[in-house]
């Protein structure tokens, strides 16, 4: 190749260089959209990092509050499992609506409005954390104008990528877990009324089928550090004076 073809390829070249920098300073880079955050629950969130979930009416309130952010390696397992929550929740007042507020008429609405009251529904939620594992437990207050108000609980376990774990996965290795289980809750159940009721005796005070070896028995658990937590709510397993029962079992005691 000469002088002269050299030359001309040098500015052929440059020519090139020259266009594709002018048409790239014009060519904006593509942005990345992340998609919109899911809600099951219109929520404001508050500076603590909750969401509350506030409704009002002259007949009923309802009151909520969940984690905006769940401790979770990524943010897409914490997206999830706030989700869960959101969803049990919002199908929860849901719920509270259409059985509860639907049936409030215009005699039920002048009795609330003399008595200065209103139905009323509640969610507060605790958090603990064990290694691999976020869990946060709910107490529900429900009031619809009976004797007193009730209350129950609702419980999730989420594991490292989000999903809401289940008891039954949780103590696969012991293939006998629901009986140990039931025996270990029972036990402690016992020795919890005969402290408070001060009896010795708990014969007809105790409800066996609340302790009996069912799942359902057992679905408000969370891990707290090394312990597996059973809550038991009101009503399950004695009468509604003798209150709620946490036991408290290390979970290497069931999970064998």
């Amino acid at each position: 190749m000469n002088t002269k073809q050299i030359m001309w390829a040098v500015g052929v070249l440059i020519v090139l260089v020259v266009v594709f920098g002018v048409l790239t300073s014009f060519t904006k880079p593509t942005s990345i959209v992340k998609p919109a955050e899911q809600h099951a629950l219109a929520g404001t969130l508050q500076d603590n990092g909750d969401y509350v979930f506030d409704e009002s009416t002259d007949t009923y309130e309802i009151k909520a509050q969940w984690p905006g952010t769940i401790a979770l390696p990524t943010a897409d397992a914490s997206a999830k499992a706030r989700l869960v929550i959101e969803q049990d929740i919002a199908d929860r007042i849901a719920t509270f609506k259409s059985e509860s507020i639907a049936g409030i008429d215009s005699q039920e609405t002048a009795h609330l409005k003399e008595l200065g009251t209103k139905y009323a529904l509640g969610f507060e939620y605790k958090h603990y954390s064990s290694p691999g594992y976020e869990s946060y437990w709910y107490t529900v207050y429900e009031d619809t104008g009976g004797a007193h108000p009730n209350s129950y609980f609702f419980t999730h376990v989420f594991d490292a990528q989000g999903n809401d774990v289940k008891l039954a996965d949780m103590l696969k290795d012991n293939p006998n877990w629901l009986d140990d289980l039931a025996a270990l809750v029972r036990k402690d159940v016992v020795a919890q009324y005969k402290t408070r009721a001060e009896v010795s005796d708990t014969t007809g005070l105790i409800f066996d089928e609340g302790l009996a070896a069912k799942e359902e028995n057992f679905s408000n658990w969370y891990l707290d550090g090394t312990d597996l937590v059973i809550e038991i709510p009101p009503y399950q397993v004695a009468a509604y004076v003798a209150g709620s029962f946490e036991v408290r079992v290390p979970l290497a005691d069931v999970n064998n």
